[in-house]
């Protein structure tokens, strides 16, 4: 690895990036934690309103978890913001962020890439990460085939190996910037590469590594219900634990049947429900497919079947509310104008603001 010429390479080249303008221990870590799994340019809009709202450690830190996840809306896998809020608190009840590697590794959520990414970006530290851009750059320097998962204590002892002494933080940038936008997982722009000469794997680089088929991802079903109210609609907020923890959605539950679901988790009695359609949102373990429902409903809210609160929310505060992607798109399909109800209205009342 020709470090003087990737150097060189990525000071002309490098993308520019919010947190590249003014670098801290606490900047870093969030870009990085929102990086995690997260394409770049989704991750900027994010990135600077989070920084408005949270200009601090000590302000993440003070902040309750719900308006952290509000901000967190959208940007999906949201163990993240959990953990970087968690972070937050023990950060400023130690006085400031660790100074080495090692500490930064017992932060929540912050494993060796992160505290390699803190350590060199923002510390200064000779200190080498591996993600997965810097895995292909290093198995196609090296004409490396095996499973990157196989060769994990290889793959860090080599770029560690590579540091040169003062510019990690340039270096390690550097590393996973020729990974994204030159030594890309397909069709590689190899004869504008820095550090071509170098590289074993430069006649095939799309056999290296060679990674294992993912599994075909499992499918599910679920109902959700859209329940109105004089112009609010009926909200539930998930566990703290597990799928979309903390997060509100419409009430619902997987399977198709809508009236054990509100029956049972807001304890309401289904009177009519239209399907508005159905929205499918794939995470990273499940392919869900979620039929929403225009639904009236008779009773008075009662949480019950996992939920932790549900609530009658103006539709003109739902879009501030901490909703994941796939709550997102369900209450698009009921934003629709209202379908005709199928059989007349049930003798009752509408539920009642719990």
């Amino acid at each position: 690895m020709e470090a003087p010429a990737l150097l060189a390479w990525y000071r002309a080249h490098r993308r520019k990036m919010p947190w590249r303008d003014v670098v801290s221990p606490y900047r870093t870590l969030v870009s990085e934690i929102m990086l995690q799994q997260t394409r770049v340019d989704t991750v900027i809009p994010y990135f600077e309103r989070f920084m408005e709202d949270f200009p601090t450690v000590d302000a993440l830190a003070v902040a309750p978890l719900e308006r952290v996840l509000e901000r967190w809306s959208g940007l999906g896998y949201y163990s993240r913001a959990r953990n970087l809020h968690a972070a937050a608190r023990v950060v400023t009840a130690d006085g400031g962020f660790p100074t080495d590697a090692e500490g930064l590794r017992a932060l929540p959520g912050v494993g060796p890439y992160t505290a390699g990414a803190i350590a060199s970006i923002a510390l200064g530290l000779d200190e080498p990460l591996v993600d997965g851009n810097v895995e292909r750059v290093v198995c196609r320097q090296k004409a490396w085939a095996e499973d990157p998962k196989r060769i994990k204590a290889k793959l860090w002892e080599t770029t560690r190996a590579w540091l040169p002494k003062g510019e990690a933080g340039d270096f390690n940038q550097a590393l996973m910037e020729l990974g994204a936008t030159v030594c890309t997982p397909t069709s590689p722009s190899c004869l504008l590469c820095p550090v071509r000469a170098t590289c074993a794997g430069v006649d095939a680089p799309e056999r290296y590594p060679d990674k294992p088929k993912k599994a075909a991802v499992p499918e599910a079903t679920a109902v959700a219900a859209f329940l109105r109210d004089e112009g609010r609609i009926l909200l539930a907020r998930r566990p703290d634990t597990g799928l979309l923890a903390g997060l509100w959605e419409l009430p619902g539950a997987l399977g198709d049947d809508l009236a054990t679901a509100l029956r049972d988790r807001v304890g309401l009695t289904l009177v009519d429900a239209t399907p508005l359609g159905t929205v499918t949102h794939v995470f990273s373990h499940l392919r869900l497919h979620t039929t929403v429902y225009e639904a009236r409903a008779e009773g008075v809210v009662q949480i019950g079947g996992g939920y932790q609160e549900a609530r009658w929310v103006p539709i003109a505060e739902v879009d501030g509310m901490a909703l994941s992607t796939s709550s997102r798109k369900t209450l698009r399909l009921g934003s629709a104008p209202t379908a005709t109800p199928r059989t007349p209205p049930a003798r009752g009342h509408r539920a009642p603001p719990s």
